[in-house]
């Protein structure tokens, strides 16, 4: 049920909101889809407006209570990481597995950007087949190209510089809705130098920080010395890397995965995010945009809001610790997840993650520790 009180609200942003009266009366965790105003500050479409996809899940009586302004809830932002858009990575709806509905039922008012080339959020340039990287152009013959084609947009399509912009138009919108100076962030992968470099340039609007498996530093840290760099804009991932190459190789343990049928929910729910992607080849593949990455390595001791880091066992674990020994905030706590992989959302120990982030968020702990190093053990135990 829409309210115009409601969208007046929300000021310019378009909504959909899946609202019912029968929700409301049963408090079901709601989903609600905005669509943020930006001025896109990528290359291909600078100076463009367009419109960022963000979801919502929250509690109907707290979506009730923000409209009227009768009580705010904990605003937290999701970010996600280098492929998989923000509904499948973090709201996947099957069982329970969604990370954000576990929040909302606690009470937060829960957030998930998708950035520029991803889900629903604007897709400049993308739909050419031929501004696939040349190196993954034999992927796409003899399906939608008879051979292979020079890009015809020759560039890496965005930047961490075009990515901050568009964390914060997005955490801009959050405060002016919920009418908060303050909100939370979590990212997985990618999204941590996404968050990370938001969060070290705004340090009064950030409450506290998850970041799951977090991104190693980059090789160089600079921006490109032209801009936007030379390349092709798009770059594919297919279900069998992702699963074969990236994930099951990091299965370990028994058990680790406790419901396989979870890897076929979330590639059909890739599938349905990605668009024409889908269409390119048999079975589908995901499209991720060609990335002009920096800054990591630089904004990580600047970062000064209480920070929680979360990592498999089995997922690169010496070289995703390059955050963790950077940061410099006093208030920063080290969970070392065992039989985890970088998919540790769609396994077993998401019930650890789940717990973990939710006491952070609340109380900036877990168990009761505000920094330091804890475990958690094959069958999900923090000590």
């Amino acid at each position: 049920m829409c309210k115009n009180k409601y969208l007046n609200y929300i000021l310019t942003s378009i909504v959909c909101a899946a609202m019912h009266l029968s929700a409301y009366a049963a408090d079901n965790v709601l989903r609600v889809d905005h669509f943020v105003p930006h001025i896109s500050t990528v290359p291909v479409n600078a100076g463009a407006p367009v419109g960022l996809y963000v979801r919502e899940r929250v509690l109907a009586s707290v979506a009730r209570d923000a409209a009227t302004r009768k009580q705010t809830a904990p605003v937290v932002l999701f970010v996600h990481g280098g492929f998989s858009p923000s509904a499948v990575a973090y709201d996947l709806d099957y069982k329970d597995y969604s990370w954000m509905a576990h929040l909302a039922r606690a009470g937060f008012d829960v957030f998930a950007m998708t950035h520029t080339a991803y889900g629903a959020s604007p897709k400049p340039v993308m739909d050419d087949p031929c501004n696939v990287d040349p190196k993954q152009q034999a992927l796409l013959i003899p399906h939608v190209l008879k051979a292979p084609c020079a890009p015809r947009y020759p560039f890496k399509l965005v930047s961490s510089q075009t990515e901050w912009d568009e964390v914060e138009a997005v955490a801009n919108y959050l405060m002016r809705l919920r009418g908060v100076k303050k909100i939370s962030m979590v990212g997985w992968s990618t999204g941590t130098p996404r968050i990370g470099g938001y969060a070290a340039k705004n340090p009064d609007k950030v409450e506290r920080i998850v970041f799951l498996a977090p991104a190693p530093f980059f090789a160089d840290d600079k921006p490109p010395a032209t801009f936007p760099e030379p390349g092709a804009p798009v770059i594919l991932q297919t279900r069998e890397r992702l699963e074969k190459e990236r994930w099951l190789a990091d299965v370990k343990c028994d058990g680790q995965i406790d419901d396989d049928s979870v890897r076929d929910v979330m590639w059909r729910e890739l599938m349905k995010e990605e668009g024409v992607g889908a269409t390119w080849v048999p079975g589908g593949l995901m499209r991720a945009p060609n990335r002009m990455n920096y800054g990591w390595r630089e904004n990580v001791p600047k970062i000064q809001a209480p920070t929680l880091i979360v990592l498999g066992e089995f997922d690169n674990f010496e070289r995703r610790q390059d955050s963790w020994k950077a940061l410099t905030v006093k208030d920063k706590l080290f969970l070392k997840v065992a039989c985890g992989s970088h998919y540790l959302q769609y396994e077993k120990n998401r019930k650890a993650l789940h717990a973990a982030t939710l006491e952070w968020l609340r109380r900036g702990t877990v168990n009761g520790q505000r920094s330091g190093s804890l475990s958690a053990d094959a069958t999900g135990n923090i000590r």
